[in-house]
This record gives structure tokens, sequence and C-alpha cells, in this order.
């Protein structure tokens, strides 16, 4: 089964770079860290596992970790962002990770995001 790539990842580089830029910026919040630094790298961090989750449908792991990502992102902007009526963590996770292709193709066109 082929799962299109949405439209906030069209532009966005190859996997195993958006890897290295994750790594290199690790390594650079090790020296100086700010909030948006921090930010940027759970965006890109989240957007990377959707990423992946996408290309490998059948991986529920794959999915689970990405949803994980994306709740953690949601929960870094806005709070708390925890199941309630019916909602499961999985559905959650989903929601969350359309929430990451939002932000990342507002973080990709240089506009404001949260």
């Amino acid at each position: 089964m082929t799962v299109p790539i949405p439209a906030a990842y069209t532009d966005a580089p190859p996997i195993i770079r958006e890897i290295n830029l994750v790594l290199h910026l690790v390594a650079a919040l090790r020296v100086s860290s700010t909030p948006e630094r921090v930010r940027e790298l759970q965006l890109r961090k989240a957007a990377l596992l959707d990423r992946i989750a996408l290309k490998t449908p059948d991986d529920t792991d794959a999915a689970d970790v990405a949803g994980d990502a994306a709740i953690e992102l949601m929960r870094q902007d806005h709070g708390p962002a925890e199941p309630t009526g019916g909602l499961t963590t999985t559905l959650l996770g989903i929601a969350a990770r359309h929430y990451v292709r939002d932000q990342y193709a507002a973080y990709s066109n240089g506009l404001p995001t949260t």
C-alpha cells in the first residue's frame, strides 16, 4: 500500500539528510540552548518520525513512536494533551501527527508556528 506524502513534506530534505540535521541540532543544543531551538528540534524530530511512519504504513511501532513525538510537540506548544471523552492515545497521536504536518509546513515556509 502506498501512502501519499502530505504536502507539508513536499520540499522536505531526504529522510537521511533530516536525520543528520536533527543530530546536528542535538549537538548544537548541548552547547547553546534557546526555547526556539528546542522547539525546532522537537518539530523536526516529530516530522521525521511521521515521515518514516508514512513510508512504513504496516509498521504500527513506527506509527506509535511518531504519534508519541507529535503529542510531545503539542504538549510543548499548548500544555497537557491527554486523551479525553473516549479519545484513545492512538487517536490523539493521529490528530497530533496532523498538527505536526501543519506546523512543519508553516516552519518550512518561514511562517510563525504554534
